[in-house]
């Protein structure tokens, strides 16, 4: 497996508080968001159909609907309640210089 490494995903001042930003990083399909000014990164697609999580919406702090079929996601683990083979995978981010940097 190659060893991980951090790559540029977005500049901070472009992701703005609950918004969900789709991005590509070394052709990772990842959502970025921010809540109360932490950042999170996850896997950009359903587990379920492949939809862009990006067009999905928040239904409370921690929990992410699919915007296509409604499939929720814990956004802290990625996990789908009631089917812990649907887990999203989560990717450490950091801020460095105003960018939005992801571990891939």
């Amino acid at each position: 497996m190659p060893e991980k490494s951090w790559f540029f995903a977005l500049k901070e001042k472009d992701l703005t508080d609950n918004s969900i930003e789709f991005v590509r990083v070394k052709d990772t399909p990842i959502i970025l968001f921010r809540k109360n000014g932490n950042i999170y990164s996850l896997y950009g697609k359903c587990s379920h159909m492949g939809c862009r999580l990006s067009k999905g919406a928040f239904i409370d702090e921690h929990t992410l609907k699919c915007g296509c079929h409604g499939w929720e996601y814990d956004t802290r683990t990625g996990k789908h309640p009631g089917d812990k083979d649907a887990t999203l995978e989560t990717y450490q981010n950091k801020v460095e210089g105003g960018e939005i940097l992801v571990m891939v």
